[in-house]
């Protein structure tokens, strides 16, 4: 709302239609955050090539322009780190038949994770993890646990250094 689309849809215009050596669309990197901006994006830039090539109907520039909106690198930052793995997965050291999971299976992946967690925490028969749970949590229930684990790993992702503020945490609350 505050017209951060407009400004940049401007400032690519400009690029695109400067009198000395104007870029073409195709060769511009645009990124986003999510694929509803970058949509819209397109399509912003999209209607103003064409106001201005309907002004200027001799300017093959503007007419290259239009054909090549379709093939412009407007994306979410997502679908460009995406893009540079597939395009170097050698040098990434990544399996170049990799995939990305679905919401759906990362939920399952982290509950897996937890509810294994949960079980050698278990195994281990250590006295603080018992007196743990029987301060914490409440009728016992392991998926209150669980589920815990999996908020503080959330949470812990969004901090700068999230191995490091885990085992600050660690020591904060680690009886001395």
């Amino acid at each position: 709302g505050s017209g951060k689309t407009a400004v940049l849809v401007e400032r690519i215009l400009s690029l695109v239609t400067q009198e000395k050596d104007p870029a073409d669309i195709d060769r511009l990197l645009v990124v986003t955050f999510t694929n509803a901006a970058a949509s819209e994006m397109r399509e912003r830039l999209r209607d103003a090539l064409e106001q201005r090539a309907a002004a200027e109907p001799e300017n093959v520039h503007l007419q290259r322009q239009l054909v090549l909106v379709h093939n412009a690198r407007i994306m979410t930052i997502h679908s460009f780190c995406l893009e540079v793995l597939r395009n170097h997965f050698q040098e990434a050291g990544v399996d170049p038949a990799f995939r990305i999971a679905d919401e759906g299976e990362i939920r399952l992946l982290e509950q897996d994770t937890a509810r294994e967690t949960v079980d050698a925490a278990y195994e281990k028969r250590d006295p603080a993890f018992s007196e743990f749970l029987e301060r914490f949590t409440p009728g016992k229930n392991d998926k209150i646990l669980e589920e815990t684990l999996i908020r503080i790993y959330h949470f812990s992702q969004g901090q700068p250094w999230p191995e490091e503020w885990l085992k600050k945490c660690c020591q904060t609350y680690s009886p001395k």
